[in-house]
């Protein structure tokens, strides 16, 4: 019904669930990393959300990805483009944005 579960099969008493994201002054895994890289190359659309375009190193993502000939589509609540022809600016809360984009 849920899925196949990825984190522990229980909690422990008091303990805490962790989403799986990278928080500010964590180092990514090389494995995790390697694999972003080659699937961001092989894209054919990247939609760039938030602070995302702008802390590194995810914002790196974005040029990789245009360098590889990807659209990348930027959400974000000030412009993070590059200048390149195939990029989206969507300026907004990411919310709101995502709610009309999938629309």
């Amino acid at each position: 019904m849920w899925g196949s579960w990825s984190g522990y099969d229980r909690l422990h008493y008091r303990g805490r669930l962790r989403p799986d994201v990278i928080w500010f002054r964590e180092n990514l895994q090389q494995g995790t990393w390697k694999t972003a890289l080659a699937r961001v190359r092989a894209c054919d659309v990247l939609v760039s959300v938030g602070t995302s375009g702008i802390v590194t190193p995810a914002a790196d993502i974005p040029g990789i990805a245009i360098a590889a000939g990807a659209l990348v589509i930027h959400v974000n609540l000030v412009d993070v483009t590059m200048g390149t022809d195939n990029e989206i600016m969507l300026i907004g809360k990411a919310a709101a944005v995502l709610a009309k984009l999938i629309d």
